[in-house]
């Protein structure tokens, strides 16, 4: 079941950005999905220097996450705010669009996981949700690029 906020936060969406509505019907109410379709939305706009329209969603982030409930805020972070990159010739304007509050969350976010990937490898396979799991797919997290360099075969010691 939907929250108040989460529900919230689809109208708004919808709302405020009307070439959304069709993506976020395709969601079936699961709202992880919708936040990523946010994000994506977001980011395009960014790629494209439209900024004008990532200001809106950035405005709509922030009015909408300093009123979210423990669910939506946690989806905010998750699966909004890591998708939001802050590289190339367009990262320094699109992050100083963030609102103050943003970037906090932001830093926070970030900052977590350069923990998680300091934390010592168990052996175990992460899953693709899993920090540790863009590790080594080489993703590194939030703002990092993919790594082109291959690591050496190594043979085995005498």
């Amino acid at each position: 079941m939907r929250t108040p906020a989460q529900q919230d936060f689809t109208t708004s969406l919808v709302t405020a950005f009307p070439d959304l509505r069709q993506e976020i019907e395709d969601c079936d109410g699961q709202l992880l999905y919708e936040m990523d379709a946010f994000a994506a939305f977001t980011q395009a706009a960014k790629m494209r220097g439209d900024w004008s329209v990532y200001e809106r969603c950035i405005r709509l982030a922030d009015q909408l996450l300093a009123s979210a409930d423990a669910g939506l805020g946690s989806a905010f972070r998750t699966s909004y705010l890591e998708h939001l990159d802050f590289e190339g010739s367009r990262g320094p304007e699109a992050w100083r669009l963030l609102s103050p509050s943003l970037q906090a969350a932001w830093e926070q976010l970030a900052a977590a996981n350069r923990r998680l990937m300091a934390l010592p490898q168990t052996g175990k396979k992460a899953s693709p949700g899993h920090p540790q799991y863009h590790a080594k797919q080489g993703h590194g997290g939030p703002g990092k690029k993919k790594s082109s360099a291959r690591k050496k075969p190594r043979g085995r010691r005498r």
